[in-house]
């Protein structure tokens, strides 16, 4: 008969002791209302781009606007600041100056996209995020309304934030008019 292998059972009763000793973070440890900073980028909702993968400009625009409410009154500080490839990525550089941020994020309708210049164009805002807020985490929405829950997946804060909410950093349209000229709609 042969005797057990006592070192493999030895390295997985240590294996699950130390598993065990790993501590959730506490509350205390968590950020409070405020403490987020999180910048989204994506297309304006009245980009030619936009239109052209069977969007509705003042439906897109009226979902962004109420997904950057929510995730405000939800307790973070948020910027949406949008614009196309057409636009230099130095726009963008700009208007992340000046900010600690937490989280950087690009939305959907770019990530989800099948055109090329879209697809170029989410290479190079990930690799200025790298390089401009390189501590930042990449988040990820799954359409315009989910950028709270987004946010609160890596960055869940230490209370509710419904009498203290965080700051409307901006809802920034960056398109020359003559490329972004379809109307929205109130």
């Amino acid at each position: 008969m042969k005797a057990p292998n006592t070192a493999l059972g030895l390295l997985g009763l240590v294996t699950i002791a130390f598993a065990g000793a790993i501590p959730s973070p506490a509350p205390s440890s968590l950020p409070g209302c405020g403490e987020v900073n999180v910048i989204l980028t994506g297309l304006p909702p009245n980009h030619p781009l936009v239109i052209a993968q069977g969007h509705d400009p003042s439906d897109i625009d009226k979902g962004l606007r109420a997904d950057l409410a929510s995730a405000i009154a939800g307790g973070y500080n948020v910027r949406m600041s949008l614009q196309g490839p057409e636009e230099p990525i130095s726009t963008l550089e700009g208007r992340m100056e000046g900010t600690d941020w937490s989280a950087t994020m690009v939305g959907a309708g770019v990530r989800a996209s099948v055109l090329e210049e879209l697809t170029i164009w989410l290479e190079d805002v990930i690799a200025l995020y790298r390089r401009a807020a390189p501590k930042a985490f990449i988040a990820f929405n799954h359409n315009a309304e989910s950028t709270l829950w987004a946010i609160q997946r890596r960055f869940p804060l230490a209370s509710n934030c419904t009498d203290s909410p965080g700051t409307n950093l901006g809802y920034e349209i960056h398109c020359d008019p003559s490329v972004c000229n379809a109307t929205i709609s109130s």
